[in-house]
């Protein structure tokens, strides 16, 4: 083993236990304990640990030793796009590791579940220490995929997906938004402004069931009941979205609906621009809520919208599965399975009434 690849793994074993003991080490990588104890000469010198009897202690330099020393742990993370709300994820993630010393390795699945199955096989050929994996879909949906987390020998977080109908509780720890509660608090705020005919506008996807539950159920407490209106995909052509939102703004004019949840924000703003070609009041006459907060406040007439915490989920995300990382090569109790669920923020703007 060359001298810095030593050196950095003695720094790496100090910032996970705290302690090296000569000898153990020098067996550890195959050097004499003589080569070890010039080692703790020179790394002491740096100011990177302090020498006692039989080995040395942390210095507590923990950002030189970030720079200087291998990282105290690799973690992967698969997510399905690197463009549209996961970057944020990817932040938070990158600034929790980045902070413990520990390195990220980032694969895209392009919500392809054979795709990621052959990133995570990748990561797991790699050694990773750890695993932040968000799949295409909930587990219910696609045993496969957290069948492959399940056995797979790293500490594994799961983010942004549901393990609820499926047999990984207990099994599995989870980071995620709590979508239904935006429902909720989106559906709330039109309540409050005065709206009582409600229209859920969304594209397919692995978020919109569960904000359009949040919806219901608010509505619901106050004896009303949603209508839901599927979207066309991202990929279908313009022409049959416009028609989509011009339906929506017919009933308006109609007197059917007087407030819309929609979801991504992208559609909402073609919804925005297509009230107010019709000569509609927004708000006046229809008040809009966004989902995702990406670019909602871009609009020319600047959306309210419900923002997931998205860089709170990566943080948290990462936090959790260097806290097992450690846990396992301390040799300590692990502690108990987690599921977190952290609460969106609704940010009121110019398209529903204060």
């Amino acid at each position: 083993m060359l001298p810095a690849d030593r050196r950095a793994r003695l720094l790496r074993e100090l910032r996970i236990h705290g302690t090296v003991r000569t000898e153990g080490f020098a067996m550890d990588v195959g050097a004499s304990g003589m080569t070890i104890r010039r080692d703790l000469v020179d790394l002491e010198r740096a100011g990177l640990l302090h020498r006692v009897h039989g080995g040395a202690v942390a210095a507590g330099a923990a950002d030189e030793m970030s720079r200087s020393s291998a990282p105290v742990a690799t973690i992967g993370m698969v997510v399905p796009s690197a463009t549209y709300y996961f970057p944020d994820v990817i932040r938070g993630a990158r600034a929790a590791l980045g902070a413990a010393g520990a390195r990220l390795i980032l694969a895209v699945s392009d919500y392809s579940a054979v795709r990621e199955r052959e990133q995570i096989t990748r990561l797991l050929s790699r050694r990773v220490d750890g695993l932040l994996v968000t799949p295409t879909v909930h587990a219910a949906d696609d045993p496969a995929t957290y069948e492959l987390l399940a056995t797979a020998a790293p500490a594994v977080v799961v983010l942004e997906r549901s393990l609820d109908h499926s047999r990984w509780h207990g099994t599995l720890d989870t980071v995620r938004c709590d979508h239904e509660v935006g429902g909720v608090l989106a559906a709330e705020h039109l309540l409050a402004t005065g709206c009582t005919r409600v229209l859920v506008a969304a594209r397919s996807s692995t978020t919109a069931p569960l904000v359009g539950a949040g919806v219901t159920r608010a509505l619901a407490a106050a004896g009303l009941q949603p209508e839901v209106l599927v979207l066309p995909p991202a990929q279908a052509p313009a022409a049959a979205l416009q028609e989509a939102l011009q339906g929506v703004v017919d009933r308006c004019r109609a007197g059917g609906v007087d407030g819309v949840v929609v979801i991504p924000d992208e559609v909402a703003i073609g919804l925005v621009d297509a009230a107010e070609d019709a000569r509609l009041r927004v708000p006046g006459d229809l008040a809009v809520v966004a989902y995702d907060d990406e670019v909602a406040a871009l609009c020319a007439t600047p959306l309210t919208a419900v923002a997931p915490p998205r860089r709170e989920v990566g943080y948290s995300g990462a936090r959790l599965c260097l806290d097992r990382v450690m846990s396992r090569l301390r040799a300590s109790t692990p502690g108990a399975w987690s599921r977190i669920e952290l609460s969106p923020d609704l940010r009121i703007r110019s398209t529903t009434r204060d």
